[in-house]
């Protein structure tokens, strides 16, 4: 059996700003219509740093559209999480690092699940949109469940895949609460 490591694609870009971006995807995935690339895929754009705070550079010419700033002190240390088959570098605190990368007055991330504006998998926009409370897709999708232990303040992970009646053990990590979300 191949490694899956052998069929990772680096494919660099730069957006309609001329900023270059990157994007990494399998060779083993589908292809997405009218791109160079294939879909799940992961995005990698560039930031710039202070002492305190990373950014979104240059300011308002990226791909992540409504990144303004994170605290450093919520992106590091990184962990490693599973995304598809790999184990990728992820924030420290996953849940303030995307509430700075959401849109204001979109809804919780990790409580309401909703369409998105563009659907990258099949490079368009929606035929329609939707919105529900995620705790719905948990029959359909696999997802993350993590219980924080209140006299520990640690949190364990699981990742569950209902359609096979299946659950991996993941991490223990320091957490404030108990979030579930979709991958």
């Amino acid at each position: 059996r191949r490694s899956f490591h052998n069929d990772l694609i680096v494919y660099r870009f730069k957006n309609i700003y001329r900023v270059t971006s990157y994007k990494i995807f399998s060779l083993r995935s589908p292809i997405v219509n009218r791109t160079n690339y294939r879909w799940p895929k992961i995005d990698i754009f560039t930031y710039a740093e202070n002492s305190t705070h990373i950014y979104a550079y240059p300011k308002h010419h990226h791909n992540l559209g409504t990144m303004n700033f994170i605290a450093k002190s919520n992106v590091d240390p990184i962990y490693l999480r599973i995304l598809g088959p790999l184990l990728v570098p992820i924030p420290r605190d996953l849940h303030l690092s995307l509430k700075a990368m959401i849109k204001l007055g979109r809804s919780n991330v990790f409580y309401a699940c909703e369409g998105n504006t563009f659907l990258h998998r099949y490079n368009r926009g929606p035929t329609e949109t939707w919105r529900v409370p995620c705790k719905e897709l948990h029959n359909s999708y696999p997802f993350v469940k993590s219980v924080r232990n209140i006299s520990t303040s640690l949190c364990f992970e699981e990742l569950k895949f209902p359609h096979l009646n299946q659950s991996l053990s993941l991490y223990k990590y320091r957490c404030e609460e108990d979030l579930q979300r979709t991958l």
